[in-house]
């Protein structure tokens, strides 16, 4: 039997090191992740926080306090705003003696928010809200008694909506002077924007991450078309205007639902109201031809909300201005149902009789039924009554051979004084609760149960308009992704493993708030005179918060290997962005026999770093660059490289400060050199 010496080299040498915080960096969250490399050496680690530079004599969190096996601790109770931190990390073998320690400095910025709460009773759904201020430019998360956790500082980040994979999406506003001044992006809460649509559209209102990996968000769209008749007709024809309801002479703005490609951001698929709806449709009672007559442009449907229905292949599209829910086909565009306020066309295939009018958000409920924010801009008119009120509305729809019908599931109608006449959203809770979001009193969230109890009350004391709320969301928190990999039987550094009857264990530790399902990936690549040889096993588990487990990987193969390269790649599924890269295992024995790589320089850099490669013979080079959690962010190289020196520059002026990674790989080898981006 072939016997093989495994070793760790985890992307980098194995030198422990702190990687988050960032060494003197400014945090703005009060719930802070703190993360070190493994070493080998070590059984367990030791946490030690302060705001004093005697770290272990004065700490907040002391090692006694955490004493743990994982590479990752989160703390949530004990770091303010306007503080500057010390941290350290000792490694401590099994007889708990210390080998090493490291430690570093963080500082946490200003709050922004000036939320006060209200709870009124104990079963409140748990987790935190997030929050964007529109005019004021700026997002916030709070806890159950307001305390800000996390803010978006001097972005200029307007937060839309989540996902249950802990994916955040909202829009980054850019200035008056653009065209296309609120741009969509994908972001998270350490690192920021992560992903952004090219600016080719105004994209407003909502982006999101379509199950295939794409975005698709709401942009505006143009044509034609008459001015109807109605009280605003002789306005529009003293402009010198025919405002017949005939003659196509005034812009029309409308709106269009963009595919982009993730890798490419290209335009992959379109739809367009002005293909689908019916320009015998528009707002009559809104006072939308008159705003027309100011701007010499008619805001025809004003789509504010889309929701991508995995199950069913379709997207959902709340038209504000149309009073109306729309079932689309996806990927084919064919309009399945309307569903709202009848109009001049007669599409309307059901709840003509629902009553809600320029209406926010919407979400299909596990139950199937749609749920939305009724603003209620018309409700005096359409539900008979005396003041507007907005309204949670939860519709129960039925598809039918001729449409669809429906009904009025379950509705909460707001206090009048917690009218919004527009932005707001409600979202169904875990527990059964639902959470209510709108403009009324300077900015409110208002949870209440199914009766309409009243649970619990957050008032953001923004100012109307200059601070409007947009949107607010429950959330689990603020760590979507956070876990730990270790491998048990690497803690002396070396293994020996039987490739043909033996295991390895990997050790996942979920640190995050979110659940998550990971793809575990294990593939041996053997390079000889019979050519390539790989398997692969994957494993997909789901972690709960703090639920470890070892997962034991069979290594049997029934093919004589004589030299190997192994990697390990463990994935969170469902966040195509925020991926983590390969932990390498190299066979100890195998002499680089390719290439060497040297030290690079100046190392800390900024923004420029320098490496040599000597090559020992001609061969295929890939030359990658991943960042500290293992994301692939630019390729340096790909190509045949001749022997001799090869002299290669990495310029980094569009990422952030942090460790960086240069890996140098070829079919047999591979090396990596860890370096330091300093602004």
């Amino acid at each position: 039997m072939l016997r093989y010496v495994i070793i760790l080299l985890f992307l980098v040498k194995i030198d422990a090191q702190l990687v988050h915080p960032v060494s003197e960096s400014t945090l703005y969250q009060t719930h802070v992740k703190f993360e070190w490399l493994e070493n080998p050496q070590a059984n367990h680690y030791e946490i030690y926080i302060s705001n004093s530079s005697d770290i272990v004599n004065e700490c907040i969190i002391c090692g006694d306090q955490v004493n743990s096996n994982s590479l990752i601790f989160i703390e949530k109770d004990n770091l303010d705003w306007n503080n500057t931190y010390f941290w350290q990390i000792n490694y401590l073998n099994i007889n708990g003696e210390i080998l090493g320690f490291h430690s570093d400095t963080f500082s946490i910025g200003q709050s922004l928010s000036n939320t006060t709460t209200t709870s009124y009773e104990l079963n409140s759904q748990d987790g935190l809200t997030i929050f964007g201020s529109f005019f004021d430019y700026y997002s916030a998360v709070i806890d159950e008694n307001g305390r800000e956790i996390w803010n978006s500082s001097d972005k200029n980040l307007i937060f839309y909506n989540t996902d249950k994979y802990g994916r955040f999406f909202g829009a980054e506003f850019i200035g008056n002077n653009e065209e296309n001044n609120y741009p969509g992006i994908k972001f998270n809460f350490e690192d920021g924007i992560l992903w952004q649509e090219p600016g080719d559209n105004f994209i407003h209102h909502d982006i999101f991450q379509l199950p295939n990996g794409n975005y698709i968000g709401l942009g505006t769209s143009y044509g034609e078309g008459p001015i109807p008749i109605g009280p605003w007709t002789p306005l529009f024809q003293g402009l010198g205007f025919e405002a017949d309801g005939e003659t196509i002479e005034f812009d029309w703005m409308g709106d269009k639902i963009i595919e982009w490609d993730a890798e490419t951001k290209e335009e992959v698929w379109t739809w367009n109201v002005f293909d689908h709806f019916n320009m015998l449709d528009y707002d009559t009672y809104g006072g939308i031809w008159y705003e027309a007559y100011n701007t010499n442009r008619f805001d025809w449907t004003h789509a504010n909300a889309i929701w991508f229905d995995e199950e069913d292949s379709a997207i959902y599209l709340s038209s504000r201005h149309l009073n109306r829910i729309t079932k689309i086909n996806y990927p084919s565009g064919d309009v399945i149902w309307n569903l709202g306020y009848e109009l001049g066309s007669g599409d309307i295939d059901c709840g003509q009789d629902l009553g809600f009018s320029f209406q926010h958000s919407i979400q299909k409920l596990d139950n199937g039924n749609i749920l939305t924010f009724d603003n209620g801009n018309l409700s005096e008119i359409f539900l008979n009554q005396d003041n507007k009120t907005s309204r949670s509305i939860e519709i129960d729809v039925t598809e039918t051979e001729n449409g669809c019908e429906a009904l009025l599931a379950w509705e909460y109608i707001l206090p009048e004084n917690l009218y919004g006449y527009l932005s707001g959203n409600t979202q169904k809770l875990d527990n059964g609760n639902y959470l209510s979001t709108t403009i009324g009193s300077g900015g409110t969230s208002l949870e209440v149960n199914q009766n309409g109890d009243q649970i619990w009350e957050a008032n953001y004391n923004l100012q109307i308009p200059d601070g409007l709320v947009y949107r607010a969301m429950r959330i689990p928190g603020i760590f979507p992704i956070a876990y730990s990999v270790t491998f048990p039987q690497m803690n002396d550094a070396l293994y020996d493993i039987n490739l043909n009857d033996e295991f390895f264990n990997v050790s996942l530790l979920n640190n995050g708030d979110y659940k998550q399902t990971y793809s575990v990936e294990l593939n041996i690549v053997n390079d000889d005179s019979l050519g390539n040889y790989e398997t692969e096993l994957i494993v997909t588990p789901i972690h709960h918060p703090e639920n470890s487990k070892i997962y034991t990987i069979s290594l049997s193969t029934n093919n004589q290997i004589d030299s190997n390269i192994t990697e390990v790649t463990l994935n969170p599924n469902q966040n195509i962005i925020l991926t983590f890269g390969s932990n390498i295992l190299d066979n100890q024995n195998i002499i680089n026999e390719d290439f060497k790589l040297s030290t690079p320089y100046p190392n800390p850099f900024n923004p420029n770093v320098y490496f040599n490669i000597e090559m020992l013979h001609s061969q295929n080079v890939n030359i990658i660059i991943y960042d500290i959690y293992g994301k692939k962010i630019e390729t340096i190289f790909n190509g045949i490289l001749n022997n001799g020196l090869h002299n290669f520059e990495w310029e980094a002026n569009n990422y952030s400060a942090g460790i960086y990674i240069i890996e140098c790989k070829t079919k047999t080898a591979v090396s990596t050199e860890k370096v330091y981006l300093i602004k």
